[in-house]
Parts: structure tokens; sequence; C-alpha cells
């Protein structure tokens, strides 16, 4: 095992729940801002109605950088790993 490759999946695994709970973090957010008697939204459509009603927020851009380099360590990790 080498010791690097362990390091660039654990941070690349790191990265990537650290941007799953920033999304979730966005989804709560956003369905928190709508009444409780309008048709609930899901999936992207939340993202979407929280850039809507917060379109100067970081949040989504560092959520979207987070899983993206999170995958990417997490690929080489394992190519690491596996070579």
């Amino acid at each position: 095992m080498n010791t690097r490759a362990d390091w660039i999946v654990v941070s690349g695994f790191l990265l990537a729940a650290f941007g799953v709970a920033l999304r979730v973090v966005i989804m709560m957010r956003s369905s928190d801002a709508r009444r409780a008697n309008v048709t609930p939204l899901a999936g992207g459509d939340l993202v979407r109605a929280y850039r809507v009603a917060h379109p100067s927020s970081w949040l989504p851009r560092v959520m979207w950088a987070s899983l993206c380099t999170g995958l990417i360590l997490l690929v080489a990790g394992f190519l690491l790993e596996m070579r």
C-alpha cells in the first residue's frame, strides 16, 4: 500500500462527503424558504430555487467544486492503489 494513494483516497472521500453535506444544506434552506401550503419541490428544483432566492451565495459553487475535486481525487487514489 502506498501512503500517498491512501491519503488521496481519504481526502477525496472527505471532500465528496463535504460536497454532499453542502447540497443537503442548500436543499434544506431552499425548502424552508417556501411557504407551507405550496407544492414541495424536489431534487434540482430545490437547488434552482436556492439560486433564485440567494443569487450572490457562494454555497453552490463551493458544493460543486468540492464534489468534483473529491470525486477526481477518489478515482485518482483508487487508480494509484491498483497500480
